[in-house]
């Protein structure tokens, strides 16, 4: 499935492409407001990835299929990273 990489993580979309992803970075859309992408997302069946709530918001609304990468998810990588290099709290 292809990837629509909202716009706080279009660094993170580049480098997803770069290793293989099928990814569409949303500037490339030549959309801006949530629900635009979201119709954009349903018509070319993407996979959401946004760090935006309202974002979430629409793709819960409408069901689309999304990964809403929040301070409770990037806390969890951290601490698994920190984990693999022996570093504990």
């Amino acid at each position: 499935m292809k990837l629509l990489i909202d716009e706080q993580l279009l660094g993170c979309g580049i480098l997803l492409r770069s290793i293989g992803y099928d990814v569409i970075l949303a500037n490339e859309t030549g959309f801006q407001k949530d629900k635009d992408l979201v119709d954009y997302a349903i018509k070319n069946n993407l996979f959401i990835i946004t760090e935006d709530n309202g974002m979430v918001t629409l793709c819960k609304f409408r069901n689309v299929p999304h990964l809403h990468f929040d301070v409770s998810l990037k806390a969890k990588i951290i601490i698994e990273e920190l984990k693999k290099l022996n570093i504990f709290s």
